[in-house]
């Protein structure tokens, strides 16, 4: 119970750095990109992308301390096994906010038609 609730605040704290407070220090590898390369990546769909999977990551690890403090056992193996699978289809997708990249430049390119 107690790993569960640890893992749900440190994700809502992340969250909640990434999302509002804007610190994209924490987000991997966009620290050691050049200038150049940074001024293509969408920071504020990214920041707002991965805030949402922290908060949501942080709901299933509150909502799993919450079945075993009702005494319902929840087994750790299913448990970071759907973390992990949630996990990768989130990096891959956050690929798109990433003008750099192919995926990334169509995306991007969708978005300024929308706003023109």
């Amino acid at each position: 119970m107690w790993t569960y609730l640890f893992m749900s605040v440190i994700l809502l704290v992340m969250g909640f750095a990434v999302h509002v407070l804007k610190w994209n220090m924490l987000i991997a590898g966009y620290n050691t990109m050049p200038k150049e390369k940074k001024k293509n990546v969408d920071t504020e769909g990214l920041s707002k992308f991965l805030g949402l999977f922290a908060y949501i990551s942080a709901a299933y690890f509150f909502c799993l301390a919450a079945l075993e403090f009702l005494g319902i056992p929840v087994p750790a193996s299913p448990v970071i096994f759907i973390f992990i699978v949630w996990t990768m289809y989130v990096l891959f997708t956050a690929q798109k906010y990433d003008g750099n990249t192919k995926r990334g430049r169509k995306h991007l390119e969708g978005k300024k038609r929308e706003s023109k």
